[in-house]
C-alpha cells in the first residue's frame, strides 16, 4: 500500500474515533438526570411508599402514637401536640397521589403527597399538599424520615422543591384551595380556626426545640401548599 493511502487511512480511522467519541458524550447528555430540580415527578410508581403513606396518615387521622412510631425514623419527633389539634377537626382523608423525586446516591425520595381532607360537620372535601422525605433502611423498610440531615441530604430536598413540575402542583392545588374558602364560608372560619391553633402549638414546639433539631425540622417535616393564609401544617 503506497504511503498515501496508509495516511488517508489513518485519518480516516481517526476521524471515526472522535465522531464516535461525540456522539457518546451527546447520548449521555440526553441520559436521566439526577438534578432533582430538573428530574420528571413520579406518579404512585412504588407501592412501598404509598402503603407508607397511607398507613401514616390512617394514624394521624386517630393520633396513633404507637402506628405512627413504626413508620418514622425518629418516634420522639412526631409532633403529637399538633396532630391532637388535627384530629379534633378532621374527620378523613382519601384519594392519595405520591409524587415523588428519587436520590439514587442515597435511596431516599422526596415524596409530595396530594389529597383531599375532610373537616368535621362540613360538606366539602378540599385539596392539601404535604411533603415528606422518606428513606429505605439497612433492612429495606420505608420510613419517613424525622431524623437529623446531612448537606447533601439538605442540597437534594431544596433543589426538588424547586421543580417546576412541583410548583405548578402547588399553584394547582392553591387555586382550588382558595375557590372553596371564597365560597363555603363555614369551611373558611372553621378551617381557619384550626389553622390558628396549628400555628400556636408549631410555635410553642419551635421554641423549646434546640438548634439541631430545629434545622432538620425545617426540611424533614411536612409543609402544606394551600394558601399562605390558611395552609394546613399536615404532616
Amino acid at each position: 500500500m503506497k504511503l498515501k493511502y496508509k495516511k488517508m487511512v489513518i485519518i480516516a480511522t481517526v476521524v471515526a474515533m472522535a465522531l464516535g467519541f461525540v456522539a457518546l458524550i451527546f447520548l449521555d447528555n440526553d441520559g436521566p438526570t439526577n438534578n432533582a430540580e430538573d428530574a420528571s415527578l413520579n406518579l404512585n410508581q412504588n407501592k412501598d411508599i404509598n402503603q407508607l403513606i397511607e398507613k401514616y396518615f390512617n394514624a394521624k387521622k386517630t393520633v396513633n402514637i404507637e402506628a405512627m412510631s413504626e413508620l418514622v425514623s425518629d418516634a420522639n419527633r412526631i409532633p403529637k401536640d399538633r396532630y391532637t389539634i388535627l384530629a379534633s377537626y378532621v374527620e378523613n382523608y382519601k384519594d392519595f397521589d405520591c409524587y415523588y423525586i428519587r436520590n439514587e446516591e442515597t435511596d431516599s425520595y422526596r415524596v409530595y403527597v396530594k389529597y383531599n381532607m375532610k373537616l368535621k360537620n362540613i360538606e366539602s372535601w378540599v385539596p392539601c399538599l404535604t411533603k415528606y422525605y422518606v428513606k429505605v433502611t439497612s433492612e429495606g423498610k420505608y420510613v419517613i424520615y424525622f431524623s437529623a440531615l446531612d448537606d447533601a441530604e439538605v442540597e437534594f430536598i431544596n433543589a426538588a422543591d424547586k421543580n417546576d413540575e412541583i410548583q405548578k402542583l402547588k399553584e394547582d392545588v392553591n387555586k382550588s384551595m382558595t375557590s372553596i374558602l371564597e365560597k363555603d364560608a363555614t369551611f373558611k372560619q372553621y378551617y381557619q380556626k384550626m389553622q390558628k391553633e396549628i400555628k400556636a402549638a408549631s410555635n410553642e414546639a419551635a421554641s423549646g426545640a434546640p438548634a439541631s433539631s430545629a434545622a432538620s425540622a425545617s426540611t424533614s417535616p411536612t409543609v402544606s401548599a394551600a394558601p399562605a393564609s390558611a395552609s394546613p401544617a399536615t404532616n
